[in-house]
């Protein structure tokens, strides 16, 4: 993964007033911290943060006026209703160092057992992993076409780059296909959670 630029500006005002301010000019809350370091509270532009998650960046070279950090993308707070990111935590890293770190794992391909009526299952397509900040990859691609009823895939067996290394559990279920019967029950199971009380909202992301 590349060390993406990212141009900041010291935040030194934190009240509700400016951060209305701070938004309806197209910038957004964010901090800098670890490493031995005091926080450094900053404002990066809510546009180029939503780009550069959508691009799956991670370690950024933070220019925070005249002082340069390199830093990893550690969480980003969502609104739930619009959907626009409101506060993003960095980590200062050394390039030097390996770190761990959340991937998405993304499917390739069409089970062969869809064709018999079955449906597959995506139970874990987000693992952590450790390696050098410049090694980390932007997603791992699993190619689920061989994929019967019945078959599934562990963590253990992702197709991890070199110098990556799995921290997940290497037996957590990625995906795994099931049978027509136990698809429909699935199914069937998903049009009742709308009835009754309604569960808990979550984050749009």
């Amino acid at each position: 993964m590349k060390v993406v630029p990212m141009k900041a500006e010291p935040r030194t005002a934190k009240g509700r007033n400016q951060l209305v301010r701070l938004r309806r000019e197209g910038w957004m809350p964010a901090v800098v911290y670890g490493e031995g370091g005091e926080a450094v509270s900053i404002a990066i532009s809510e546009w180029e943060l939503d780009q550069h998650v959508k691009a799956h960046h991670k370690v950024f070279a933070l220019e925070i006026g005249s002082t340069k950090e390199t830093a990893l993308l550690q969480e980003v707070a969502w609104h739930t209703l619009n959907d626009r990111p409101l506060h993003a935590d960095f980590l200062r890293i050394d390039l030097s160092k390996p770190i761990e770190a959340q991937v998405e794992v993304s499917t390739i391909g069409h089970p062969v057992g869809l064709s018999k009526g079955g449906m597959l299952m995506k139970d874990h397509l987000m693992v952590e992993v450790r390696c050098l900040p410049t090694a980390m990859p932007d997603g791992i691609e699993l190619d689920v076409s061989k994929l019967d009823v019945g078959d599934s895939v562990q963590a253990g067996a992702l197709p991890l780059p070199e110098g990556v290394e799995l921290v997940s559990p290497a037996d957590m279920t990625i995906c795994h296909v099931v049978g027509a019967r136990a698809s429909a029950t699935a199914e069937g199971e998903g049009e009742g959670e709308g009835e009754g009380e309604p569960a808990d909202g979550g984050e749009a992301k």
